[in-house]
């Protein structure tokens, strides 16, 4: 799955939870594109609707601001390695540095392959005789990368992809600030939860009648709060699982999330196919059986509730399980 790493801030102020809207994700052709809350944009191709997919998933990654860095990856489907990419018959870069899913492209090469993109009319990767492996479509590349210019403020500067014009790069405005979100580390131990009182959380969260092996599971956050998922619905490719705080006491009340879990809100919040590591909840929502598009959510405990610090999508169900990032946050330690 395709996410961007989260910063970590070691000493910076904390500050009030930010209001959580994360970036648009949009389609343009055969390829989709994401920018998140500090405007770094990203596209990335989709299978064609009719044809053979490629062997190769191109991603494109740009930075918001002035500099507006470039960064791809080239995620193969095949054990052959790419080398290089070819742009209108013209060989830009090789060798490309190795990963163990394809090749990840930075810096000159990166600038290069960027500044081509936009009146490409043929895109192929190579291999290291020059032999094509797999021909990358271009339709709807050129309104995605405009796309990206405009979201990111560039459109009529020197720095724009497509859109580009005579405006110098200082007229492009700097990258919004991210969020800060402080790290509360889990203590203490959980108690246990008996099945009387499972059926008794899950009756006030009104969940359907729970069949199959789902477990519930309560994990202590400090000395007086625990966090509890109580399976709710257990059929289909979204199972979830209600999420409670329970005190020292015994007392249940809804947990606090600063957005929406899952699929939507409810009284008692729900979270898909999720989990619990740490001090931090997990959803993941399926779009399709395969799981190669939805919406994956990481969700971390500040003390005082559950805040979203990455958010990634697949909106649409077309071959590619690179999930672009459209929130995120920077973290700090108490």
């Amino acid at each position: 799955m395709f996410a961007f790493a989260l910063l970590l801030a070691a000493a910076l102020p904390a500050t009030a939870p930010a209001t959580v809207k994360p970036g648009r994700f949009v389609t343009f052709g055969d390829w989709a594109v994401a920018c998140d809350n500090a405007k770094r944009c990203a596209l990335t191709t989709l299978d064609p609707v009719d044809g053979l997919p490629p062997s190769e998933v191109f991603t494109v990654m740009r930075e918001a601001g002035p500099d507006g860095r470039w960064k791809m990856w080239l995620t193969a489907r095949t054990d052959e390695d790419p080398f290089a990419v070819q742009i209108g018959g013209v060989q830009i870069g090789g060798p490309f540095r190795a990963t163990p899913d394809g090749a990840t492209i930075e810096g000159a090469t990166a600038r290069a392959i960027a500044a081509a993109l936009a009146a490409a009319r043929r895109i192929a990767v190579v291999d290291g005789t020059g032999r094509d492996l797999a021909r990358i479509s271009t339709d709807g590349l050129d309104e995605a990368l405009r796309y990206v210019d405009d979201v990111q403020g560039r459109a009529g500067t020197v720095t724009a992809a497509s859109a580009r014009g005579r405006k110098s790069a200082s007229a492009v405005p700097p990258a919004p600030v991210l969020p800060i979100v402080t790290v509360a580390r889990p203590t203490g131990h959980a108690p246990t939860l008996t099945s009387a009182r499972i059926k008794v959380l899950q009756r006030r969260a009104k969940c359907p009648v729970t069949r199959g092996l789902a477990k519930a599971q309560i994990h202590s956050l400090d000395r007086t709060r625990n966090v509890a998922l109580v399976p709710c619905r257990t059929g289909g490719d979204n199972p979830t699982q209600a999420v409670f705080l329970i005190d020292s006491k015994g007392k249940a009340r809804p947990a606090l999330f600063d957005s929406v879990p899952g699929l939507n809100w409810s009284r008692i919040p729900r979270l898909s196919n999720g989990s619990y590591a740490n001090g931090s909840l997990y959803s993941y929502v399926r779009k399709a059986h395969d799981g190669d598009c939805g919406v994956s959510q990481h969700y971390l405990w500040d003390g005082g509730m559950f805040r979203l610090i990455e958010q990634a999508q697949m909106d649409v169900c077309r071959g590619n399980e690179s999930f672009l990032n459209t929130w995120r946050v920077r973290l700090q330690s108490k």
